[in-house]
């Protein structure tokens, strides 16, 4: 009984094998395990005379040809699209570098607030709410000029980039 099993596993083992057979994708030891299966088997020797004569017609029938210039119209979309996407990845992550140095300028003021005194007593100044309001707000103005001119060279250089590419 357990040999018959075994023949059974075997058989549907072999069966999967040959679509394969037919089509000459087994390497040498399946091939040779097929032909041993093959000489006692006629059931499998049938099927796979019948996958042959399948493979045979598929083989006889026309490979349709593409159309001229599929290929290099199909290849110039796909860089067009990819150069897309680069594009507007790099346009949003020049906007979000930019936010971003705004936005940490901007809040470097509680920062400088809670040092200024410690500053002010390094540099053996006075600060006054005024004139520190004023150096706070002139060194923002400075960060977001610095960080907007960052980026538009940036930008700039991602456009001639893409010019040359």
């Amino acid at each position: 009984m357990g040999n018959t099993e075994f023949n059974m596993s075997n058989h549907a083992d072999i069966r999967e094998l040959l679509t394969l057979a037919a089509a000459g994708a087994l390497d040498a030891v399946e091939q040779r395990r097929l032909e041993d299966h093959l000489r006692g088997c006629p059931e499998c020797r049938a099927e796979l005379e019948n996958w042959q004569r399948l493979t045979g017609a598929l083989r006889a029938m026309p490979t349709p040809q593409t159309p001229p210039g599929l290929v290099e119209r199909t290849r110039r979309q796909m860089e067009a699209r990819t150069a897309s996407r680069g594009h507007q990845l790099a346009r949003s992550a020049l906007v979000w570098l930019t936010l971003f140095s705004w936005l940490s300028a901007f809040l470097t003021w509680p920062l400088f607030r809670f040092f200024s005194d410690r500053l002010a007593g390094l540099l053996d100044v006075s600060w006054t709410d005024a004139g520190l309001t004023r150096v706070w707000l002139g060194y923002i103005v400075v960060a977001w000029m610095a960080s907007a001119i960052v980026a538009a060279l940036l930008g700039k250089a991602r456009q001639q980039e893409g010019r040359t590419v």
